[in-house]
């Protein structure tokens, strides 16, 4: 069973190990996965991520919420410009561009035989 982890705030470092993965796994017998599986696995992991981006809109709303019903600005919003979730959710939006990205490239690079 998978679970969704809390994306770093260096975006470019996992997608960086995504492709250091994928480059990694690209003789599929040295660990056993095939190119579809190492597919569907990517897509997987991009569909929690977009759940993760979910999660993460809709408590940037309460927090936005809360904070107006008590008066309270976003301190790291007023210095920065950008609040802790909204770092967070650019982060994850990224992550899920890097997984579009290795999809695509997932796709081009297979065959007919590796898909089935």
């Amino acid at each position: 069973m998978s679970t969704i982890t809390k994306p770093s705030t260096t975006s470019e470092l996992q997608s960086h190990q995504v492709y250091h993965d994928l480059d990694s796994s690209s003789s599929s017998s040295t660990i056993g996965v095939s190119k579809a599986e190492l597919l569907s696995q990517t897509i997987h992991r991009r569909d929690e991520a977009t759940k993760l981006l979910e999660s993460l809109l809709d408590a940037k709303k309460i927090s936005e919420r809360n904070l107006a019903t008590i008066q309270q600005d976003d301190l790291l919003k007023r210095v920065t410009g950008n609040s802790s979730m909204d770092n967070a959710i650019t982060s994850t939006r990224r992550l899920i561009d890097s997984f579009n990205r290795i999809i695509d490239d997932l796709r081009r690079n297979l065959s007919e035989a590796d898909l089935h």
